[in-house]
């Protein structure tokens, strides 16, 4: 093995760490159990990833470099992985979600090659490498690796696109437990990119990016994974929304008749205005319509519908309609403006900001400015 240096010792560092992270999650933390599990594994076989590339970087034997080699397949299980939990994380009743085999046959077909190249002796393989016997096998394991991450990117993605849109037809605020899935999901992409940017120019067009490349990839998602491990152990118990379909383009049919409608009008007018369910700064669709001695799917129907709204934007529409009350009353002058956002309902300033300027189309500060006149 060749001498380590300062960043070797980190690395082993982080190994240690990523380990320790990896066998205390599902113990120590107790929301989103399920999906934890999955990243628990995620993060222990990052350090198995980050080993890997250390040792066949560092090492001079060559049989050294041919065992550890049969880790790689587990480049592709963190796409697969990576999907799995933001289904458990996001999505209601599928706490148990799993992928079907057939999406770890690439992962066993590489490693198949991997365990047969490895009944070759020490100088054999050694031969092999340096011959280039094994340049045509590595390029289209990674080709198939690449593309099948930047699949799984997609797939999350998208997920994670209608997840939020449903969140809006499900509760009346925003989680902001989801930014770190932003966060990943960009920092994920950002990677793939470079690792397609530097596949393509090493492989089509013999330029090479000694900064971007293969192994910085290797290095890049195990830390990535890391950074999410760590946001897990901070994060709260996230609502789930309901299990996402694909919606039928056949013509939706009216689920209320004329008498159901408007008396879930009035009995909604009387929860608004007079009891003004929506202070409850957790309000969601299901608590709602419990209130209302209706379903989910009536309500949310009825909003669309009749209204024109999905929940979220109805239910802060009232809220913002009690924060121009406290302004018009000069509370603002007592207290900051968050507070009041806080007193009418909000959990957070920029869903409050947000909601503000879709409602009145400028900002709460230049609203008091015109307030004031």
């Amino acid at each position: 093995m060749g001498n380590y240096n300062f960043i070797d010792v980190l690395l082993l560092l982080g190994i240690a760490q990523g380990f320790f992270l990896g066998v205390t999650l599902p113990i120590v933390h107790q929301r989103n159990v399920k999906a934890n599990k999955v990243l628990s594994v995620q993060l222990i076989l990052a350090c198995l990833t980050l080993l890997t590339r250390l040792v066949v970087y560092k090492a001079e034997e060559f049989w050294l470099i041919q065992r550890f080699v049969l880790l790689e397949p587990l480049i592709f299980v963190f796409g697969p992985l990576g999907y799995i939990y933001l289904k458990r994380l996001l999505e209601k009743d599928r706490e148990e979600f799993v992928l079907s085999w057939h999406y770890y046959v690439p992962a066993v077909l590489y490693l198949s090659y991997l365990i047969f190249i490895n009944t070759y002796t020490s100088q054999e393989f050694a031969r092999s490498l340096s011959s280039g016997d094994f340049r045509i096998p590595f390029f289209i394991a990674e080709l198939a690796a690449l593309l099948f991450n930047l699949y799984f990117w997609y797939l999350s993605a998208h997920f994670f696109s209608k997840v939020l849109k449903k969140e809006k037809e499900q509760l009346s605020f925003s989680q902001t437990a989801l930014g770190f899935v932003k966060v990943i999901l960009v920092c994920t992409g950002v990677i793939l990119f470079a690792w397609s940017l530097s596949f393509c120019s090493n492989h089509f067009f013999r330029i090479a990016f000694p900064v971007v490349n293969y192994n910085l990839v290797w290095i890049s998602i195990p830390v990535l994974i890391y950074i999410v491990g760590y946001f897990a152990l901070r994060q709260p118990e996230i609502f789930r929304v309901s299990a996402i379909e694909e919606k039928s383009k056949t013509a939706i049919k009216p689920v209320m008749d004329e008498q159901e409608i408007q008396k879930l009008r009035r009995n909604l007018t009387e929860l608004m205005i007079n009891e003004k369910v929506y202070l409850h700064n957790e309000l969601t669709l299901v608590e709602l319509s419990q209130l209302l001695n209706t379903s989910t799917n009536k309500l949310s129907w009825f909003l669309n519908t009749v209204h024109q709204s999905n929940f979220y934007d109805f239910i802060n529409g009232y809220r913002i309609k009690a924060f121009v009350a406290k302004l018009e009353q000069n509370e603002h002058k007592a207290k900051t403006l968050f507070s009041l956002s806080m007193e009418v309902g909000f959990n957070s300033k920029s869903t409050f900001n947000k909601a503000f300027k879709a409602s009145l189309n400028e900002t709460p500060s230049s609203y008091i400015k015109k307030l004031a006149g």
